[in-house]
């Protein structure tokens, strides 16, 4: 399913058909016995309203008591010390519930990664109080910071967002993350190769076996590693889950590596869903890494608990950043339906701002000119040089609103009206989406967006996206004509790029290509994931 645990990694053979399985030696029992734990330990943690995962099938209610025990005694190859670290963190934002009660338990886990890390069982509960009131990192203590860092990165931060989605007509949860690390590029292109889930998460990755052939089938001479695969794979997820799943994995040297999975077959029937990628691109003195997961379940009650897995999946994007030593959260730059344009609100307040800024270059010349005219000494000479800077003013906005209808024309010739309609000179980025916006409430959104940092570009530079190629197998592409670029102001006040797609024909998957100036300069490398998911949201 695309979800794990961090498993210190170690060599695996390029090519091989089979993959390294997760050690049996505490049978499926205690698989689940554990995995039970973890979520009951969750789920005392959980906000109000949340789902409780007491009716998922299979799952087995215990005490406070029972889940803190188990946890703490679980060997570290079968609950790791991140994961312990995460669950203590969350409960302790919850203020520990039910202390009073199980303190010997509580200590005993806290004691658990301590004794084991050599450092001193009442500072690090100190250091987990300390920062879940304060709200800042956990990795920032003095604890975290004598802690390796895969274990305690993005402890008390949010690095992972949940949405409703639809995807033609089934329900499902998309969960993505992205984030910013100094972790070497190798380690995370190793993490992105889904032949690795086993030995990275054990506790969820019982299989992920090569099937009908001895190795993956070379693709094309798109990147350096490219090629494709079907995997059975087997998860646990309270119960377990057996799937077939169609991989592509392509890596281009040292700069970008990627792929993405898509169900082919739910052995158990129990999944009608299951896609996403894992994408890495090397930025100089970090890594930029996203990691994006649509599942379904045939059963709705499923469905239901999915936004349970941020837990187990922040902890298996921790595998990421093995041999960093610092990792930030970044805001999501995809999203489903695409859905980057503004409002129709948004965008009818800018052409208002426009409107009134326009008018009072005006109203200010017909101010002035009444105050000079009122305090005597007028002359016609005055008249005629105040009547030739009204005509030169408005001159000049008929040119400037020709040529920005033009340009709008023609954009709405290629896009239609999701184009946009920005006000001319507006300080606000184009307003694309507002046919989107106008049909968001009746129906999905099916436009596909992603935005690329992109340091040093200039707001009015005119850059070109010639095409985007799929990394499956028969490389579908996305033509000039079906994409839009974009330049924007992100929220870090660095600059990036908006590219998207209204291509409502083009197969899911990883569309890859180069962002250039219009003479041809390779400007930066663009990814673009077709998800075929738009939000549900509430009415």
């Amino acid at each position: 399913m695309g979800t794990g645990w961090w498993w210190p990694p170690h060599e695996i053979e390029a090519g091989s058909a089979v993959t390294d399985r997760a050690s049996d030696d505490y049978g499926d029992r205690d698989e689940r016995t554990h995995h039970n734990a973890l979520v009951g330990l969750h789920a005392l943690s959980r906000p109000p309203g949340a789902v409780a995962p007491d009716a998922v099938p299979g799952y087995r209610p215990s005490t406070a008591g029972e889940s803190l025990r188990t946890v703490a005694e679980a060997d570290e190859s079968v609950v790791p010390m991140s994961a312990r670290l995460g669950a203590l963190h969350r409960l302790a934002r919850a203020d520990f519930p039910q202390y009073d009660k199980h303190q010997a338990e509580y200590r005993q886990l806290v004691a658990s990664v301590a004794d084991r890390r050599g450092l001193d069982p009442d500072a690090v509960l100190s250091d987990l109080k300390e920062s879940a009131r304060g709200e800042f990192p956990f990795a920032k203590t003095a604890s975290g910071q004598a802690l390796p860092h895969h274990e305690v990165a993005f402890i008390g931060e949010d690095v992972c967002t949940t949405r409703r989605v639809d995807v033609g007509g089934l329900s499902a949860t998309w969960v993505f993350s992205e984030f910013e690390t100094d972790a070497p590029f190798g380690q995370i292109a190793d993490w992105v190769d889904p032949r690795s889930w086993p030995a990275r998460g054990p506790m969820m990755f019982k299989r992920m076996d090569l099937v009908g052939a001895s190795a993956p089938i070379p693709i094309s001479d798109m990147g350096d590693d490219h090629w494709h695969g079907v995997f059975h794979e087997e998860v646990q997820l309270v119960s377990r889950l057996n799937t077939l799943l169609h991989c592509d994995y392509w890596r281009a040297g040292s700069t970008t590596a990627g792929m993405t999975y898509k169900l082919d077959l739910s052995l158990d029937n129990e999944i009608d869903v299951d896609r996403g990628f894992l994408l890495v691109n090397d930025l100089g003195p970090v890594r930029r890494v996203k990691a994006l997961k649509i599942v379904g379940f045939s059963t709705d009650l499923w469905d239901g608990v999915a936004t349970m897995v941020c837990p187990f999946w922040t902890d298996w994007i921790r595998g990421a950043v093995q041999g960093g030593s610092a990792s930030t959260p970044k805001p999501p730059t995809n999203t489903p339906g695409g859905g980057s344009g503004l409002s129709l609100g948004e965008g009818l307040e800018a052409w208002m701002t426009f409107f009134s800024d326009a008018a009072q270059s005006y109203l200010d010349l017909a101010s002035d000119v009444t105050s000079r005219a009122a305090s005597g000494g007028y002359t016609a000479t005055d008249g005629l040089a105040d009547g030739t800077r009204y005509w030169s003013q408005l001159a000049k906005d008929w040119a400037r609103a020709w040529s920005y209808g033009l340009e709008a024309l023609d954009e709405v010739a290629r896009e239609g009206l999701d184009a946009g309609l920005a006000p001319p000179g507006s300080a606000q980025e184009p307003i694309r989406g507002m046919a989107t916006a106008l049909t968001r409430q009746n129906g999905p959104v099916t436009s596909e967006a992603t935005v690329v940092p992109v340091a040093g570009i200039a707001p009015g530079a005119h850059l070109v996206l010639p095409r985007l190629v799929s990394i499956e197998a028969g490389g579908a592409e996305l033509s000039a004509d079906e994409l839009s670029v974009t330049i924007q102001t992100l929220p870090d006040g660095t600059s990036g790029v908006l590219v998207s797609t209204t291509n409502t024909s083009a197969a899911p998957g990883l569309y890859v290509g180069d962002l250039t100036t219009a003479q041809g300069q390779v400007v930066a490398p663009v990814q673009l994931y077709v998800a075929r998911a738009a939000e549900v949201t509430s009415s």
